[in-house]
């Protein structure tokens, strides 16, 4: 059974890559730098309630979760939250709001609305997960009812959403959709026998990117989805069974995450190629590559920009007690956002990096 990735999720990028090359690591801070907003606690009577942020919107509105304490539920629930500038957190709800049920909340687009999933009360002790659209009307349950488990994990700025169901019966199958116009689409599987595939995101001109299998008995490849048809965008050598695109901007440049349980790091896909980005080291397999419409990429706590990679923390303006430990999600203005450390504190918390100048 093949579950696909629930990210810390994603965004976009363009640049010119040859197969095998270098992308160096810039040795100080060069470009635009950024000031740090410290995001606080969900909840402030109550220290459980840390921010985790998935993405962001060009708005600087920020999508993710927390476990925090709601009125009609006496245990901690993890809720899909949002973060903006003026209004600050606003908890949201989940389909069924009894004991136990979470949410979270995994992209944002332009116009406010997130995505994500969401556990739905069945019967007795049983639930499911489901796929949900938080709206200012409520929360839309996007779920097929016959799956199992399901996840959205983008929208578009014209509100089209695409994730994953996965099914038990009659023979257990994970399959992308997109969600439009008030109607689910499952989008199939490149060989109609094997039954997998996943979408992670969505472009703007509706280029959909994920991972699929294209052979019975194969790894899983990253793919596209466009026009009715799946596409293997390749593998960076052999046994790298944990690759998958995760990210595509309006140029229709994806990039994506290769690797196994050893070893990891990102790739870009352009003009019909697969490279290694050459990435520094990340912190976890977990860490994602995001690229915006400007051309930047994130990744762990580095960014790829004017042709080199940067340590975030040069980049934060003197005088911050904190250091950015992974980068979730960046906009299309190139505010950041992502896990903050303070070591003389010794806490965690969320963290906003806004550009505020360019040598």
């Amino acid at each position: 059974m093949h579950l696909a990735f629930i990210p810390n999720r994603l965004i976009r990028f363009a640049l010119l890559v040859l197969t095998g090359t270098a992308f160096p690591v810039a040795a100080q801070a060069t470009g635009v730098q950024y000031s740090l907003t410290v995001l606080g606690l969900v909840q402030h009577n109550y220290p459980n309630s840390f921010f985790n942020p998935e993405a962001i919107n060009d708005n600087d509105v920020i999508a993710g979760n927390a476990i925090v304490r709601v009125p009609h539920n006496t245990e901690q629930s993890e809720r899909g939250v949002l973060w903006q500038p003026t209004t600050h957190y606003q908890v949201l709800g989940t389909i069924s709001e009894s004991g136990g049920n979470d949410s979270n909340a995994t992209w944002i687009n332009k116009l406010g609305i997130a995505v994500g999933y969401s556990m739905e009360h069945l019967s007795g002790y049983s639930f499911a997960l489901r796929p949900v659209m938080f709206t200012t009307n409520g929360i839309v349950n996007l779920g097929v009812k016959n799956a199992e488990i399901g996840v959205a994990n983008s929208i578009n700025d014209s509100s089209q959403v695409v994730g994953w169901v996965y099914f038990g019966t009659p023979v257990q199958a994970t399959e992308a959709f997109i969600y439009q116009n008030g109607a689910m689409t499952l989008l199939g599987y490149p060989v109609p026998t094997i039954g997998y595939s996943a979408a992670y995101a969505i472009n703007n001109n509706g280029l959909i990117v994920g991972t699929a299998q294209f052979a019975a008995g194969a790894e899983i490849h990253p793919a596209s989805y466009s026009n009715g048809t799946w596409t293997d965008l390749g593998v960076l050598g052999s046994g790298n069974d944990q690759t998958y695109a995760s990210s595509v901007n309006d140029s229709g440049v994806i990039v994506g995450s290769w690797g196994n349980s050893l070893v990891f790091g990102a790739f870009i896909y352009q003009n019909g190629q697969i490279a290694d980005l050459k990435a520094p080291a990340a912190s976890s397999v977990l860490d994602v590559p995001i690229i915006n419409n400007a051309g930047q990429i994130v990744y762990s706590k580095y960014i790829y920009q004017n042709g080199l990679w940067q340590d975030i923390n040069t980049l934060i303006q003197p005088g911050s007690a904190w250091q950015l430990t992974g980068a979730t999600a960046i906009n299309n203005n190139g505010a950041i956002v992502g896990f903050i450390y303070n070591p003389t504190q010794r806490i965690y918390r969320a963290g906003l990096l806004t550009p505020v100048s360019s040598n």
